[in-house]
């Protein structure tokens, strides 16, 4: 447990605490509501924010694409929001908090940060919800370069990578979207808890989050669009193919059957005993062909 002081304001942080630490933890706020202690011992589902008497509790999960690209993690922070104390835990190591920590031991961050819990929590989301923009310009960056591949790469292999990102962008939805209700709960909890003056960074934290959303809605959008054009030019490019070996199974079905007729082995058959026999086959083979060329050329088959 590591706690910063910013003026009147008292940071606490808790990083993957064991069962000793929220019991030190109760022990120095014994205000905090039991139902919240049993809250912080394991990881919560869905995000949310509770009004007690002396603390607001609030969860929110924070998605982070992996090294990988290909997967997508979500980590969870919990908030407890007192009068002059703002308690974070978080499941999972983050080195942007971790920054944000040291930028809070300087001096100049008490007059900055420590008016109330509220502007402490409101700088700190703002982080947070930059580093989503950053994990969202990631996926944005291989969008791009699908997009550039679609027309001329394997079809196969760009559906593969779009799936993907399509998967990746619904993991992102999932724990961003409950997210809009918890900031419009927090807007209506906090303004009672803290007074009106605090329901500007409120409000601004909920246009933080709103453009987290709006970029993933533009990232979906634009995936769909790619995953349909990608799957119908490898349909016209299928379509092309069995159109191909169609035409060349028209064309060669008469040589074919001209070639089986001929090949007959019967007693009288014609033009096969003339002098120049072979050459007339060839010859109504290749007027045969001609024929079928003409025909698909002007169906416009070819």
């Amino acid at each position: 447990m590591r706690t910063i002081k910013l003026n009147n304001i008292s940071w606490i942080s808790l990083i993957r605490p064991s069962q000793d630490d929220i019991r030190e933890l109760h022990s120095e706020f014994p205000e905090i509501h039991p139902l919240v202690i049993e809250e912080l011992i394991t990881p919560t589902i869905r995000p949310r924010v509770e009004h007690y008497e002396h603390h607001l509790y609030m969860v929110l999960h924070f998605p982070k694409v992996m090294p990988d690209g290909e997967t997508i993690t979500t980590r969870e922070m919990d908030f407890i929001l007192m009068k002059n104390a703002l308690i974070t835990v978080q499941y999972d190591d983050t080195l942007m908090l971790n920054e944000f920590m040291h930028e809070c031991e300087h001096a100049e961050a008490a007059e900055r940060f420590g008016k109330t819990p509220i502007h402490l929590l409101y700088y700190m989301l703002r982080e947070l919800f930059a580093e989503s923009l950053t994990e969202l310009d990631r996926i944005q960056g291989l969008i791009d370069e699908i997009e550039e591949r679609v027309f001329n790469g394997d079809g196969k292999e760009i559906a593969k990578k779009t799936s993907i990102l399509k998967r990746n962008v619904l993991d992102f939805r999932r724990a961003i979207k409950p997210e809009l209700y918890t900031f419009e709960s927090l807007r209506e909890r906090a303004t009672e808890f803290y007074g009106p003056s605090v329901r500007p960074f409120l409000i601004d934290l909920a246009g933080e989050h709103q453009k987290v959303w709006s970029l993933l809605e533009n990232h979906e959008e634009a995936l769909n669009a790619l995953f349909e054009t990608n799957n119908a030019l490898i349909a016209d490019r299928t379509s092309t193919v069995i159109k191909t070996l169609t035409i060349m199974a028209f064309l060669t079905f008469p040589l074919t059957l001209i070639s089986g007729v001929f090949g007959m082995n019967t007693l009288y058959t014609p033009i096969v005993e003339y002098r120049h026999g072979f050459w007339i086959i060839v010859g109504i083979m290749a007027v045969s062909m001609i024929v079928m060329v003409t025909i698909f050329k002007k169906k416009k088959w070819l």
